[in-house]
C-alpha cells in the first residue's frame, strides 16, 4: 500500500452565516471532490500545472485545496456566476495566503473562453445537479450553485 500525507482543508473560518445566505456552504459533494483530487494527487504533481481553473467557485474551498497542494508554482483562476461567490473565493484565497490568483464573476468561462484556450492544466467544475423547476436555470444568486432543472441534468 501506498502511504499518501492527508491534505489538510483549506481554512473557511472567515466566512459566517451570512455568507452561506448567499454563498453554498461547503457539503459532502465539496468534499468528495477534495477526496478525489488527493487521491489523483502523484499524477497532478507530475503535469506541473500552470493554470488551475474552478467553475462554479463558491466559497473558493476547492480551488483553496488545489492551491495548497500546489501552492505558488501555479496561478489560480476562481470563475462564478454570483459575485457573492467570487468575493468568498477571494477572501478564502487571502485567508489562506494565496496569492497567484483571481477571480471572475462569469457564466462559466464565456468571457475568458478565446484568451484561455489550450492553457488551462486543471478545470474544476461541480455543476449544479439538484432536481428543480426548469425556470429556476440561470440565475446568478444562490440558486444558480444547486439548480439543476429537470432531472437535475438540464
Amino acid at each position: 500500500p501506498v502511504s499518501r500525507m492527508a491534505v489538510p482543508t483549506p481554512d473557511i473560518s472567515h466566512l459566517s452565516a451570512k455568507d452561506y445566505h448567499l454563498v453554498y456552504e461547503p457539503a459532502e459533494d465539496s468534499f468528495l471532490l477534495m477526496d478525489a483530487l488527493e487521491k489523483d494527487l502523484e499524477v497532478l504533481k507530475k503535469n506541473e500545472p500552470c493554470l488551475c481553473v474552478e467553475i462554479g467557485s463558491g466559497s473558493g474551498v476547492v480551488i483553496n485545496f488545489l492551491a495548497s497542494i500546489f501552492k505558488h508554482t501555479s496561478y489560480y483562476l476562481a470563475v462564478d456566476v454570483n459575485i457573492h461567490a467570487c468575493k468568498c473565493s477571494q477572501r478564502t484565497f487571502v485567508h489562506n495566503n494565496i496569492y497567484s490568483f483571481d477571480c471572475v464573476c462569469d457564466n462559466l468561462l464565456h468571457s475568458t473562453n478565446s484568451r484561455l484556450h489550450g492553457s488551462i492544466d486543471i478545470l474544476l467544475f461541480n455543476p449544479p445537479y439538484v432536481p428543480t423547476p426548469s425556470e429556476e436555470i440561470g440565475g446568478i444568486g444562490i440558486e444558480a450553485s444547486w439548480s439543476g432543472g429537470r432531472d437535475g441534468r438540464e
